[in-house]
């Protein structure tokens, strides 16, 4: 179906839809909000960012420890150690902790081979899904845990 506005006047219409369909409940409809960055809690940031520089085969665009920041596919994730500045209990909500999100690739075997070969585990076996995915889970050198995924 091939739509009859540019995307500017379906970017317009959408803003006056959100209007209409919350003004009247006083929700701020003209906010835009950006997934900013994903946050990693790690232990050591050098030993985390050879981790997944090998198994992701990509490059840190910043590195000042206790913080690293690498792009994948235009989503910026962040590395970080435990320090005071951060609040109570940090590390228990960042590190080595289940993450809700999922990575996908096109072999996952050969993904799942390279966490193995850079310190990582297998946390949940490949299995295939019902709607058309094979997945499974995986944990970084600090124990965080992540689905991959491979559409069949």
């Amino acid at each position: 179906m091939t739509s009859h506005f540019s995307p500017t006047q379906l970017h317009a219409w959408g803003y006056f839809y959100t209007s209409i369909f919350y003004g009247d409940f006083g929700i701020v409809t003209n906010m835009k909000v950006i997934l900013g960055a994903v946050l990693i809690g790690v232990k050591d940031i050098m030993k985390s960012k050879v981790f997944y520089e090998n198994v992701f085969g990509i490059t840190f665009d910043e590195v000042r420890p206790p913080f690293s920041a690498f792009t994948l596919n235009g989503i910026e994730f962040q590395i970080e150690e435990n320090t005071p500045e951060r609040g109570v209990d940090w590390d228990k909500k960042y590190l080595g902790t289940p993450k809700g999100f999922c990575f996908e690739t096109d072999n996952i075997e050969e993904f799942l081979s390279l966490v193995e070969q850079n310190g990582g585990n297998i946390s949940q076996p490949l299995q295939e899904l019902p709607w058309g995915y094979r997945e499974a889970h995986f944990t970084d050198i600090d124990g965080n845990d992540f689905i991959i995924e491979q559409k069949l």
